[in-house]
């Protein structure tokens, strides 16, 4: 697993961050977003590129909840793909007035085709990441994320995501 192109992401959203000021992190609210990233499946042993769109809202300045349709891939020279939707709920960890560090627990309804046959299931997601408000509207993410037991082992995400903010 080459590390340095799973970080790209998460060291562009710091930097960006650091540059940064005057917007609140982690505003109350409803969200939409979408990322770009690639997934790294374990039994395939393939890193692909991997996309989302999501929605969710902010209860409070500390909880959220979001829904996602994540394309995690087309596999074995696009024989074989992964998708579906991941139901979360995130925790913020405020680290200043417009950077959080984040959390996010849920499930992972998947399906994964090969053409001929398709297999379902619903498992646990989880992972973690930085959020940068950039204006009130604007925020920018670097997350790591585990979807487990997608047909029979983990597939790993690294994403970038923009969300506008209602």
């Amino acid at each position: 697993m080459n590390w340095k192109i799973y970080l790209q992401p998460a060291l562009l959203t710091i930097s960006l961050g650091i540059s940064i000021a005057t917007a609140q992190a982690a505003q109350p609210g409803p969200y939409l977003g979408a990322g770009i990233g690639q997934a790294d499946d374990e039994i395939l042993n393939e890193t692909e590129s991997a996309y989302k769109f999501f929605g969710g809202v902010n209860l409070n300045e500390n909880i959220g909840l979001e829904l996602s349709y994540v394309d995690l891939g087309s596999y074995a020279n696009g024989q074989l793909t992964q998708d579906g939707v991941a139901y979360e709920l995130i925790g913020y960890l405020p680290l200043d007035a417009n950077i959080d560090l984040y959390g996010r627990a849920g499930f992972y309804d998947w399906t994964v085709s090969n053409g001929f046959i398709t297999r379902s299931g619903a498992e646990p997601t989880f992972g973690f990441g930085l959020n940068v408000q950039m204006n009130p509207n604007l925020s920018l993410r670097g997350e790591y994320q585990i979807f487990t037991e997608v047909d029979g082992g983990d597939v790993d995400m690294v994403s970038a995501s923009l969300s506008f903010h209602f």
